[in-house]
C-alpha cells in the first residue's frame, strides 16, 4: 500500500510540472542557451540591437508572468507582471 501511495504521489507531482505548474528554474548570470534547455515553455518576446533579449514564462496556477531580461547571453535581471506585455513598462 505504501508503494502504491508512493507512486501515485510521484506521478501527480510529475503531471504538475509537465503542465507548466512547475517553477522556472533560473539564476541571475546563466546563459540564454541553458536557461532554455531548462524551461522549454518560455517563449521569446524580445530582442533588439544591442543584444537585449525577453523570455517570459506564464504560471497558471499563481496567475503571474515572469519574464527574464538577457544581456550579450547573460541572464543580467528577472522582472513579474500580471500581464503578457508589461516587459514594454520595464527599464532596459
Amino acid at each position: 500500500m505504501k508503494k502504491l501511495l508512493l507512486i501515485g504521489l510521484a506521478v501527480s507531482i510529475m503531471s504538475c510540472k509537465a503542465l507548466g505548474y512547475g517553477e522556472t528554474t533560473f539564476h541571475i548570470g546563466m546563459s540564454e542557451t541553458e536557461f532554455k534547455q531548462n524551461n522549454k515553455y518560455a517563449s521569446y518576446v524580445y530582442g533588439d540591437d544591442t543584444g537585449i533579449r525577453i523570455y517570459r514564462t506564464f504560471n497558471q496556477y499563481q496567475q503571474a508572468y515572469k519574464f527574464f531580461i538577457f544581456s550579450k547571453d547573460k541572464l543580467v535581471r528577472f522582472e513579474e507582471g500580471s500581464l503578457p506585455d508589461d516587459f514594454r513598462y520595464m527599464r532596459l
